[in-house]
C-alpha cells in the first residue's frame, strides 16, 4: 500500500497584474496558511518520506515551510510539468520521479489539474463539495490509500480517501484567524 497526498498552493498574489502567471508569489494570507499547512502535515500521520513539486513560485513558496519542517532526509523534486499538469500528467510524474521506497508521496501542484486528479480517485465522490465541482480549495490537503506496491503502478482509478482538509475550517480547529 501507497499513500498519495495531493496539496493545492496556497492563496497567491494578484497585484502586480503584468507578473506572469507562473512567478506569481503567494499574498500574505498565502504565506500565513502555508505555514499552517506545514505545521500540520508535517505532525500529522500522513507525513510525506517524499515530495513532488511544482517550479512555480507559488507552489515552491507553499512547500518551502514544510521542506524546512521534513529536513533533508525527505526527498523532493522540482518539475516544470506540475505547473497547470492534468490528472494523466500528475501520475505520470509519480511513476517517473517517485523512487519506490517512498511509501507516502506528496505532490503539491494547481488546479484544475489536482481538483479533477482527486475527484477521478474518489471512488464515489466521498467528498460533497468535490461532487458539487467545487474543487480542492487553495492549500487544501487530500490523503488517499492506494493498493499499488510502486509508483509505477499507480493508475487513474478509486483510490480510498483518507483525510481531505480544508486549510479554512483546520485553521478555525485550533483557534486561529482565517
Amino acid at each position: 500500500m501507497k499513500r498519495l497526498c495531493l496539496l493545492r498552493h496556497a492563496k497567491s498574489d494578484w497585484s502586480n497584474p503584468g507578473l506572469d502567471d507562473f512567478d506569481r508569489p503567494l499574498n500574505e494570507r498565502g504565506l500565513k496558511t502555508a505555514d499552517f499547512m506545514a505545521r500540520f502535515i508535517a505532525s500529522s500521520p500522513w507525513r510525506p518520506d517524499g515530495v513532488l513539486c511544482s517550479t512555480a513560485c507559488r507552489a515552491r513558496e507553499t512547500f518551502a515551510p514544510l521542506q524546512r519542517l521534513l529536513g533533508h532526509k525527505v526527498s523532493a523534486q522540482f518539475s516544470d510539468k506540475l505547473y497547470h499538469a492534468l490528472p494523466d500528467e500528475l501520475l505520470e510524474q509519480a511513476r517517473e520521479l517517485a523512487p519506490d521506497h517512498v511509501q507516502t508521496l506528496l505532490i503539491v501542484a494547481h488546479n484544475p489539474g489536482l481538483s479533477l486528479l482527486a475527484a477521478d480517485l474518489m471512488p464515489t465522490q466521498d467528498d460533497e463539495s468535490l461532487a458539487q465541482g467545487d474543487g480542492v480549495p487553495t492549500a487544501g490537503f487530500l490523503v488517499f490509500e492506494l493498493d499499488i506496491q510502486s509508483w509505477r503502478d499507480i493508475e487513474l482509478k478509486p483510490a480510498r480517501l483518507l483525510f481531505f482538509g480544508r486549510p479554512k475550517l483546520l485553521m478555525k480547529a485550533a483557534g486561529l484567524p482565517t
